[in-house]
């Protein structure tokens, strides 16, 4: 009787390590069909004033000094509908960069459907770039494309993410370059945002991300180079 079970407990083991494997490698196959992976890079420009003969050099995702992102830029332009910007791709002092460039900027204005009030809208503009290869969203720096230039890198160990212990938060400076000719009380906004995105469906969606952002405001006529405070965030989501 004893032996019966011991050969029964044998099976049941068996049979589980059986089942894991196989699942491990149904969600394997599962994840290969559904898998997308990403690059989203959007830049806000704001401005209350008209803006005249604007040059500007923004951070780009960049890596070994190369930037898909910004070759598809150039290339296709952004998703955006406004086709009197100039896109191109400038070495700069700071690294490769992206130049965006337009004659005349106007203010652009929305009016806030509660209460009828008219605010200022940003200029968005917007791209997604999408690849084969998995991101790596835990570990970018080194082997992704990220915002450049970085100046001062240093990992904020006291933030605290909502998300695994793998979640780091790391804070840096960068530089932007702005030339235009406005009035002296014209006020301006810049904002970038870039994420990496591993997207798969296994009983439902799920994601993982590293993502990055930095805003600069800025006042009057500009005519070079301004230092801009920057945050990345890795390793949010989840890792099966």
């Amino acid at each position: 009787m004893r032996t019966r079970y011991k050969i029964i407990v044998l099976l049941l083991i068996i049979s589980a390590v059986l089942l894991s494997i196989w699942w491990q490698d149904q969600k394997q196959r599962i994840y290969d069909r559904n898998h997308m992976s990403s690059y989203n890079f959007d830049v806000k420009l704001t401005t209350d004033s008209t803006l005249s003969n604007v040059t500007l050099y923004l951070p780009l995702p960049v890596i070994n000094n190369t930037s898909s992102v910004g070759t598809d830029i150039v290339e296709h332009h952004f998703n955006d509908y406004d086709h009197s910007w100039k896109y191109s791709l400038v070495d700069t002092e700071h690294g490769l960069m992206l130049s965006i460039k337009n004659e005349k900027i106007e203010p652009k204005y929305a009016t806030r459907s509660r209460d009828s009030k008219t605010i200022l809208r940003p200029s968005i503009f917007r791209t997604i770039l999408f690849t084969n290869q998995t991101i790596d969203t835990m570990n970018p720096l080194g082997s992704e494309m990220v915002l450049m230039p970085k100046y001062n890198l240093t990992q904020n160990v006291n933030a605290r993410r909502p998300y695994t212990q793998a979640s780091k938060q790391f804070d840096y400076e960068s530089k932007m370059y702005a030339y235009y000719d406005t009035s002296s009380n014209a006020n301006v906004s810049i904002s970038i945002y870039l994420c990496g995105m591993n997207e798969w469906w296994i009983g439902g969606w799920q994601h993982n991300s590293y993502w990055e952002d930095m805003e600069i405001k800025l006042s009057g006529s500009q005519a070079g180079w301004t230092t801009v405070n920057g945050q990345l965030f890795t390793g949010e989501g989840t890792y099966y």
